[in-house]
């Protein structure tokens, strides 16, 4: 009996960041594209179209080159307009770029001035790699057939056994100016990076032998891979289909694959190699939200050194800032003259500092004299910031300081104002790797919420926070009721306590707008805010809006290029630039910079953790799976927030949690405060 088992990681980037109710517009349908509610519509939305009933296109005027060959898709039939406006004509252009690798670009075949990043992911935002001067379709390991019946189809195969790896046959491309849709048949599939790697063992169309392969989608719009019995849906809101077949294969002319060569074959050849670290990167690190002062600090050194612990390196979180604010430090509580004395005993003693930097930066009330915030004014003066389409002014969103605003990374500028705020940091607070934060980029509000309210600042984000009055964390690990039953049973007293005064209070105004969903396509209109296509994004509504920098913000580049193109870029850019600028701090030194936002290619330049998790088991459980495919995406400096970042951990799961993330290349315990943490 044939056994059939994929390992596979995939692509589920997307514009994610939504907290609203949404309020559904459902259009009327086309006469082309009936509801399918069986096959994969949009998001709690059964009756919408399925793009699968679409024309098509079909392929002509073929030119062979030295590489490969082009070719033109026209449109099969009526446009359809399942989720966006229909591009008449398409170019195909397939080349064999390496012995192992083989691109697939679909993109419209007109393109004006300024739609260009509508479309094509730049070679100068994301590495594109590249044809190798020698390679053809006769020496290469895969193949690339196509048929135009009914309609544009292509499969590529090995040219040696010919497997099939991937194929579009029996299935449409979809290829709208807000939807792109292809799918391929498959055994299985899991994901998180905009690749994925397919082992098949016991492979009867290899003789028995166990084989390989992975396919690169160079896009960096959001993006959604839709696991179906037997099938793959890949869909993306905007750009191009810019896919990169790995055959897996060595150079060892026996034809074998595996999964190692194929991942070897995607850091290599399409992202890029990570970034070395320093050593002591690699040992243990103490962090937590909720660190009042320097004494804490102190304290929480001496205590480590007391009892034997190796501590490598010391966090902040944003208790170090002056109001929450990039760059500086509280005066009160974390002066800089007691900094330096501190992080200089540190680096005595052979241990490091790391603090933290978000992403936003404030924006200072302009009617209040005091609170002029010197980072903000010198980027101004550039013009380095994200603008508010509507105004013309800069975007102000909402984070922890208040109204604030974000950098825009293709600015030649911005780098200059970035490496020169964190030098001058450095001269206050000596650290020794920066930690960058919220870079989705996270906004507490829908749009640009601070326009015409700087007035109001600083204020307090919409939401209360974990020491707030009647704020208190509850929430214990499975099991603690058996292991802390008296304890167990006062929580339990406590959290029903603040419940009931709860239920009759209300802390925070009650928001009274809403987000919509999905929207009818309208001819030569793109509706960035609220696409047609609702992705199944991580936050309740499936809102692009709320709870980031909104898709319509525009950047200043030549095309205005706005954030519906650039979102899943925003951490990736943010990650190089401080690479770049702690070059200028540390001439001679690997730069050691962290990061939350992340995108294919961003181990070049950054490490990762992973993220706001939870003291729960199953936090713990997945947390070896997240490591496993960071590194198999070329991110190898990954760990998780040990102990779990929310709710309060126990001995029980915190110890075993700190045995098992000894193994992870990042080893670092961070939590939250007013949690109840062992560590």
């Amino acid at each position: 009996m044939l056994t059939k088992s994929v390992a596979a990681l995939a692509a589920l980037l997307s514009l994610a960041n939504a907290q609203s109710p949404t309020e559904r517009t459902i259009p009327t349908l086309s006469p082309q594209v009936a509801a399918a509610p069986s096959l994969t519509p949009t998001i709690l939305d059964p009756t919408a179209p399925n793009p699968q009933l679409c024309p098509g296109y079909k392929a002509s005027s073929l030119i062979n080159t030295t590489s490969g060959f082009t070719a033109t898709l026209t449109l099969a039939g009526p446009a359809c307009q399942a989720y966006g406006n229909d591009i008449e004509f398409l170019t195909l252009e397939v080349q064999y770029q390496t012995s192992s690798r083989l691109n697939v670009k679909i993109y419209p075949a007109y393109l004006a001035p300024g739609n260009q990043t509508r479309y094509i992911l730049s070679p100068e935002l994301v590495l594109a790699p590249t044809w190798d001067g020698k390679t053809g379709k006769g020496n290469s390991d895969l193949v690339l057939t196509w048929s135009n019946e009914p309609t544009f189809q292509f499969k590529v195969s090995r040219t040696g056994t010919g497997e099939e790896i991937f194929s579009t046959y029996g299935s449409v491309i979809v290829f709208e100016d807000q939807f792109l849709e292809l799918r391929t048949s498959m055994v299985d599939v899991y994901g998180t990076y905009p690749w994925y790697q397919e082992t098949r063992y016991n492979n009867t169309a290899a003789g028995g032998n166990t084989t390989a392969h992975g396919v690169y989608a160079r896009n960096a719009h959001g993006q959604e891979w839709l696991l179906r019995n037997g099938s793959l849906t890949y869909r993306t809101i905007g750009g191009s289909f810019d896919l990169y077949f790995l055959s897996g294969q060595d150079d060892g002319g026996d034809g074998a694959s595996s999964a190692l060569e194929t991942i070897g074959q995607f850091i290599n050849g399409c992202v890029g190699l990570p970034a070395m670290q320093m050593y002591w990167t690699f040992g243990f690190h103490q962090c937590r939200w909720g660190y009042e002062n320097i004494s804490v600090m102190q304290s929480l050194v001496q205590n480590y050194r007391a009892a034997n612990i190796p501590l490598e390196g010391v966090w902040n979180d944003i208790d170090i800032y002056t109001l929450y604010r990039d760059f500086t430090n509280d005066a009160n509580t974390f002066p800089v003259d007691e900094m330096r004395a501190f992080v200089a005993q540190l680096h005595a003693d052979g241990q490091h500092y790391v603090p933290i930097v978000d992403s936003n930066i404030y924006a200072p009330n302009p009617e209040n004299a005091s609170d002029a915030y010197a980072p903000f004014e010198r980027a101004a003066a550039l013009g380095t910031f994200i603008r508010d389409p509507t105004t013309g002014d800069f975007y102000f969103g909402d984070n922890w300081p208040g109204f604030s605003s974000w950098a825009d990374w293709l600015v030649e500028s911005s780098q200059a104002w970035w490496t020169s705020e964190l030098m001058m940091w450095h001269n206050d607070t000596p650290f020794d790797g920066i930690w960058i934060d919220l870079s989705e980029p996270s906004s507490f509000c829908a749009g640009s919420c601070g326009n015409g309210r700087l007035d109001e600042n600083p204020v307090h984000p919409p939401f209360l926070l974990p020491n707030d009055p009647l704020q208190a964390n509850y929430n214990y690990p499975e099991g603690f009721n058996i292991s802390n039953a008296t304890e167990a049973a006062s929580v339990t007293a406590a959290s029903a306590s603040q419940a009931a005064i709860l239920s009759t209070t209300t802390l925070l105004p009650v928001p009274t707008t809403t987000t919509r969903g999905r929207t009818e396509p309208t001819p030569g209109v793109r509706n960035l805010n609220f696409p047609p296509y609702v992705l199944n994004s991580v936050l309740v509504g499936h809102s692009l809006l709320k709870g980031s920098v909104a898709p319509n913000a525009t950047h200043n580049d030549a095309s205005n290029t706005t954030e519906y193109e650039l979102h899943n870029l925003f951490g990736y850019q943010i990650s190089n630039a401080t690479y770049h600028a702690l070059l200028s701090v540390f001439p001679n030194k690997r730069p050691f910079t962290i990061g939350r936002g992340t995108f294919a290619g961003s181990g070049k330049t950054t490490a990762h953790w992973g993220g706001d998790n939870t003291s729960t088991w199953g936090s713990m459980f997945l947390s070896i799976a997240q490591a496993l495919t960071f590194m198999m995406s070329g991110l190898p400096m990954f760990g998780a927030d040990i102990c779990g970042f929310s709710g309060n951990t126990d001995f029980d799961l915190c110890s075993r949690w700190m045995s098992m993330s000894a193994f992870f290349p990042f080893y670092r315990n961070h939590n939250v405060k007013a949690s109840q943490a062992d560590a």
